[in-house]
């Protein structure tokens, strides 16, 4: 019977864990007879939704420091002697590069397999000391803007397995989804614009608060705009002192993050993306997936990629142009957008969605011969 593990680099509700929990379910279900354990290299609130479906362990404690060039001997022998009970694993399957900080505390992890799904400096996991390109067997990339900058990066005799990330079908409660637009919007009739994701300079939520400024300014239909998420993160206390000094209190909300994100989705009249770069944002094939319009930029990762000619938007960092094109959403027919996108979407993912990424990963594990095809 064969043993496979996910490592993930944090059990929070950011994309990675999403896919490595939507990759489980899919993994399960085409493989019932088989084992599985997750590794995650630190914790967060999606632990319980992980440990329904497998045993899965934490390395580090909560707030625990960690210097990969020079980490503490006797914690990383205390890890890696409580770790040593793990059922050897088959095939390890990295899903984003920050997993490989698991690696250096494990024993026996079988082909190593790494789905990048990040660009830009997100690689850095790549290089020593964490050396995630010098550990991996088997490549996977969630892009083809992912695989590209992959490849710049492996040099050209990299073979690297195109595997486009999904989501778990959405589900959203319509009960609750009214609940959250009538908490956001009130009692009138303005349009509700959602953001969501971590407060980082990648994800743009400034920029959010900049298309929400320069829209209000706009002869267009009324607009309130939430940004789901990123409380932990340095940057949303800012933004939210910056919202109160452009008088924006009445226009701009931030709230905390959302295990259940699909009803904001469906609360919302239009996703606004404004990420200076995202590979592959989950959050964009979630609300297409909820026939909610996605309006982003173009020219930062894989929104185009996912959408193809349904893709709404204008070239990064054209805020102007941004906001063009929510104005048209919203004075035009979202749910005709929306319903658009959805079936892009759709076909986008209808050879790559989770079955045949399970096959991609077995294919690769089970290959004969492990070699990671890149030059020393």
């Amino acid at each position: 019977m064969a043993h496979w593990r996910l490592l993930v680099h944090a059990l929070d509700r950011t994309g990675p864990p999403m896919l490595a929990r939507s990759l489980l379910r899919s993994w399960r279900a085409v493989q019932p007879d088989a084992t599985f354990d997750v590794i995650a290299f630190r914790g967060g609130a999606m632990f319980e939704s992980f440990a329904e479906l497998a045993p899965t362990t934490v390395l580090l404690d909560d707030a625990e420091h960690w210097d990969h060039d020079d980490p503490d001997p006797e914690r990383v022998a205390a890890i890696t002697e409580r770790a040593r009970d793990l059922a050897p694993a088959d095939a390890s399957v990295l899903v984003s590069v920050a997993g490989g900080q698991c690696l250096a505390l494990l024993r026996e992890q079988g082909t190593i397999i790494t789905w990048v799904v990040e660009q830009g400096a997100d690689l850095h996991w790549l290089e020593a000391p964490v050396g995630v390109r010098w550990r991996t067997n088997r490549w996977m990339a969630g892009s083809t803007s992912s695989r590209d900058e992959l490849r710049e990066r492996l040099g050209p005799r990299a073979s690297i397995e195109l595997t486009p990330e999904f989501v778990d079908p959405p589900d959203p409660d319509a009960g609750r989804a009214g609940e959250l637009r009538m908490t956001a919007l009130g009692d009138d009739t303005s349009a509700l614009v959602l953001g969501a994701g971590i407060g980082t300079w990648r994800k743009a939520p400034d920029l959010f608060v900049e298309v929400a400024a320069a829209y209000q300014r706009r002869a267009a239909p009324p607009a309130r705009f939430v940004w789901v998420g990123g409380e932990r993160d340095p940057l949303i206390p800012r933004l939210r002192a910056l919202v109160d000094d452009l008088d924006l209190a009445d226009v701009v909300r931030f709230v905390d993050n959302d295990h259940r994100i699909d009803d904001w989705m469906e609360a919302a009249d239009v996703l606004c993306h404004p990420a200076r770069l995202d590979a592959f944002p989950l959050v964009c094939i979630l609300s297409a997936a909820c026939a909610t319009p996605v309006v982003a930029f173009s020219g930062v990762g894989g929104v185009t990629e996912m959408m193809g000619s349904s893709f709404v938007g204008s070239e990064f960092p054209d805020v102007a142009g941004m906001v063009d094109r929510l104005v048209e959403v919203l004075s035009g027919d979202p749910t005709a957008v929306g319903a658009q996108q959805a079936d892009a979407v759709s076909r986008f993912l209808s050879t790559t969605a989770a079955p045949q990424a399970v096959e991609t990963i077995l294919r690769l594990a089970l290959a004969s011969t492990p070699s990671n095809e890149v030059d020393a």
